[in-house]
């Protein structure tokens, strides 16, 4: 009776002396070897994968378990974006056709990719100049140009006709390898984008749930400088540069970091810079970022983030270490009161 007594107090003193310890968020796992100079990748929601474009129209298939690039394609085109479909079952990619600022096309092609066989499913020509794109509601794509003060356009990805057009601000001297400036929520209602290159820039919020596009709301951010943008896969959380506003309400601040924040987790846990790591809510520095760069996606159930390296053509892989819940910790302190109580009951 004495050693099990012993025990439990034992199990007291390791649960109430600090058994759950910090852990950083980010376990750093290494880096894929990609040789090729991607300027946008996407990381898929539910495989193992990540996909990307480059410089020269060709697109990786990386895969995380085997730690190499599975296929590459060389299209020969001028590929400029690249989006995964709702369903997660086909990728899409963009031709703008010149991707010369002062030569824009009059119309682009849109090339989707089966995620199982890895090859081209269907290719679509798209009545819109579009130098960005994402899916929108069922076989819509929504994209905006590139050429000073722009519009925004919604197409039909099976026909290619294009539904309609709004004012969508300024897109002034860029490269396409920037931080991703334009980004529609999960439910794909909602587009946000910021301008580019203007003295004063504006983000911008656009309802794309119709064929009809709708701008609703803008507000000021910043001045020339670029504000990249992410929405988190629960919409409750916008980041827009360094600050992060409420999705519904953008005029509403909901906190501010020291650098711009790239990606963040749905369950407001984690955000991430190029530079760090942050609590979303409290805005606290949670570890440095073991490979920080602005090409960054989060894929697979939010469990991995990945960023790129241009100089060296790396894909270096993270994963996202879960928080202990509230509950956990409390349900240990508990049981561990409720052993320390025994024993006072028992000696008494």
């Amino acid at each position: 009776m004495f050693l099990f007594r012993n025990s439990v107090f034992a199990v007291c003193v390791l649960c109430l002396g600090g058994v759950a310890s910090a852990q950083d968020p980010l376990t750093y796992l290494g880096a894929i070897e990609v040789n090729l100079p991607l300027a946008r990748i996407v990381a898929d929601p539910v495989r193992p994968k990540v996909y990307g474009i480059s410089d020269n129209g060709e697109i990786a298939f990386i895969d995380r378990l085997s730690w190499s690039v599975e296929k590459t394609i060389s299209t020969g085109r001028v590929l400029r974006d690249i989006d995964i479909h709702p369903d997660n079952n086909y990728l899409t990619v963009l031709d703008n056709i010149t991707g010369e600022y002062w030569n824009q096309p009059s119309s682009v092609y849109l090339i989707d990719y089966d995620l199982t066989t890895q090859s081209p499913s269907r290719i679509v020509f798209a009545d819109a100049p579009l130098y960005q794109i994402t899916h929108a509601q069922e076989n819509r794509i929504v994209g905006v140009q590139l050429n000073q003060w722009v519009d925004i356009f919604q197409v039909d990805a099976t026909t290619g006709e294009r539904l309609s057009r709004t004012g969508a601000g300024y897109y002034g001297g860029t490269t396409w390898q920037d931080p991703n400036l334009f980004v529609a929520n999960s439910d794909r209602t909602r587009l946000y984008r910021t301008d580019v290159g203007l003295s004063q820039i504006d983000l911008k919020v656009f309802d794309i749930s119709t064929d009809t596009l709708v701008g609703i709301d803008s507000r000021a951010v910043g001045s020339y400088q670029n504000e990249p943008v992410f929405i988190n896969s629960k919409a409750t959380s916008l980041y827009v540069g360094d600050l992060r506003v409420n999705p519904d309400n953008i005029h509403q601040t909901l906190g501010a970091f020291p650098e711009h924040i790239l990606a963040a987790t749905g369950d407001d846990k984690f955000a991430f810079g190029v530079g760090g790591v942050y609590d979303p809510v409290w805005g606290d520095r949670l570890q440095d970022m073991p490979a920080g760069y602005s090409i960054m996606a989060l894929g697979e159930s939010e469990q991995y983030l990945y960023t790129f390296d241009r100089s060296t053509q790396q894909l270096h892989v993270m994963k996202i270490v879960p928080e202990p819940s509230t509950f956990g910790l409390l349900g240990m302190a508990t049981l561990a009161l409720a052993a320390c109580g025994w024993l006072r009951i028992r000696k008494g």
